[in-house]
């Protein structure tokens, strides 16, 4: 019997081959009808779903590095080329922030790149998707069943979202914060001031150079009328040295009367013995906290060549008191914190004393409850306002009000972490719209980025001008005694050690029992007889008095 040829192999079941195998090129012969030699009675379609699972694999690998799977495809060098370039961009970004963190930072606060960061994020995630797109695609064999075009289609679809999501998120997130930035910070030369710095250069390379200490001003604010003036109720001045980050925080009672004004100012000549009546210091609209609202309100010619009157005028006011060239403030208004100390989850205060939420010494039945003394207590935003607020309280009332609200102030700075800030950006991002006036310019944020990381690393002293205390009556102030106390606040600010010698305030249970950390009559913690000041991880730590 003859052999049978070509096509009559078939009938004998024999497959035909469309190439031949070379010995040694490692490549399995393939036939018309799929099936190798050796193998005449396996699953026809297994090649087919040994190679769709291939292409699978390798449309995720793209997902997880760009490029990397078509490096064993066709288009090897196409896949090699993408991964160098995505892996090339990722080393220079870490590289650009291990050596310059500082100046990546202060993107954030630079609307045109963070526009541009967001076109970018976009760009990043459309050709990213391309990719698995494509890799899946050049990867895939040519014939599909109906399943494996749908499984195909799931995984390249889920994996487009899984790549893209956070991108999108994230140039969503440059976008929302380039237009918080543009919403609360004016343009240098869009900031109309009488009391705005002329010695910082928002452009230049240290804008601190030439600017030992800066001075701001922390205002509480409350709308309390029909007109919307305002009442600061809460005042203080943080004095930041600018080569450590050391920082002083000057608290002045919101009933301190006589109010002060440069001598060579025009205010010094409507008010030549301070912000007085000429009767009584304890006038309630002749007070520091009406100043704001007062004092534009009575002689507004003073103030038509700039846009924040109440400001400048406190600014004056409050840096003759001190000895203080006051250079910006920034206004926190009441609602406004509720909302920023909710959006950040809360803050974790110790607290030393029983606290009335609500309430007052004349209408103790308005009081909802109160915050137990506690240590490291997370407190939401209508209990922190009502920590820093309450005045009905166990210890002399002013005088622990304010001291409680620096502990705040270091709470916030202390908690505002990174971690934090990303996972609750958006609703922080819209409380602080609704929280913040200043008089900063959009020019000098990157360098106050770079500030406020030397804050965090430095320590936090204060000093209350409370009622009693070294003589202080805030209806009779001594101001030369005032700024006495000030200057020499400052030297032991410079003088003091680094923060990171020292305990945190807010994870200490219970500190030593030295002078420095013992509660004093007015409820917190008092300096020791060799300190003028007093350093913030002591005064906030948990140390109530004993009963």
């Amino acid at each position: 019997m003859d052999r049978p040829r070509g096509d009559d192999v078939r009938d004998f079941g024999v497959p035909t081959p469309r190439r031949s195998a070379v010995e040694g090129d490692g490549l399995d012969p393939v036939y018309d009808n799929d099936v190798p030699i050796g193998r005449r009675h396996a699953d026809p379609e297994e090649p087919h779903r040994h190679l769709f699972t291939r292409a699978l694999v390798a449309t995720g690998l793209s997902a997880l590095v760009p490029g990397l799977g078509l490096i064993r495809s066709r288009r090897r060098w196409l896949g090699v080329g993408i991964t160098a370039t995505f892996v090339g961009l990722v080393v220079a970004l870490a590289i650009g922030i291990a050596l310059d963190f500082d100046n990546v930072a202060a993107i954030a606060v630079r609307p045109k790149t963070l526009t541009a960061v967001s076109i970018a994020l976009v760009t990043a995630a459309l050709l990213w998707v391309a990719v698995i797109v494509g890799t899946h695609l050049i990867a895939r064999p040519p014939r599909l069943t109906s399943t494996q075009r749908v499984i195909g289609a799931l995984a390249v679809g889920g994996l487009s979202f899984l790549v893209s999501a956070p991108l999108a998120v994230a140039a969503r997130y440059a976008y929302d914060q380039g237009h918080l930035v543009n919403s609360v910070f004016k343009s240098g030369n869009d900031v109309r001031s009488q009391t705005k710095p002329t010695d910082l250069d928002g452009g230049a390379s240290d804008p601190w150079a030439s600017k030992p200490r800066l001075n701001i001003m922390l205002l509480g604010g409350d709308t309390t009328d029909e007109t919307g003036g305002v009442r600061t109720d809460t005042i203080m001045v943080a004095s930041i040295d600018t080569k450590t980050g050391n920082t002083t925080i000057f608290q002045i009672p919101r009933n301190t009367g006589r109010m002060p004004f440069p001598a060579d100012s025009e205010l010094a000549k409507v008010y030549p013995n301070g912000f007085y009546d000429g009767v009584s210091g304890e006038n309630l609209e002749y007070m520091a906290n009406a100043i704001w609202k007062n004092v534009p309100l009575s002689h507004p010619e003073l103030f038509t060549d700039t846009d924040q009157p109440g400001a400048d005028a406190l600014k004056m006011a409050v840096g003759e008191a001190l000895g203080l060239q006051i250079d910006y403030f920034l206004m926190l208004r009441i609602d406004g914190l509720v909302k920023l100390i909710n959006a950040m989850g809360g803050i974790t205060l110790n607290v030393n004393e029983r606290i009335p939420l609500a309430g007052s010494k004349d209408h103790p039945g308005l009081t909802k409850g109160y915050i137990e003394i506690g240590a490291n207590q997370k407190l939401n935003g209508y209990q922190a306002m009502w920590y820093a607020r309450a005045r009905y309280t166990s210890a002399n009332g002013d005088n622990s009000r304010m001291g409680r609200q620096t502990c705040v102030v270091k709470a916030i700075i202390d908690q505002a972490d990174p971690a934090t800030m990303l996972t609750k950006y958006e609703s922080i991002a819209k409380a602080s719209q609704d929280l913040i006036s200043t008089d900063l310019p959009q020019e000098i944020l990157p360098a106050m980025v770079t500030l406020a990381l030397r804050v965090r690393d430095g320590t936090i002293r204060r000093y209350l001008f409370a009622t009693d205390k070294d003589g202080f009556q805030p209806w009779d102030p001594d101001f030369d005694a005032m700024r006495a106390k000030v200057k020499t606040s400052l030297e032991e600010s410079s003088a003091e050690p680094p923060a990171s010698a020292a305990p945190t305030a807010t994870s200490t249970a219970k500190p030593s029992t030295s002078s420095s950390s013992r509660p004093s009559s007015a409820g917190s913690p008092s300096s020791s007889p060799s300190t003028t000041s007093e350093n913030l991880d002591d005064v906030c730590a948990f140390n109530p008095p004993e009963s």
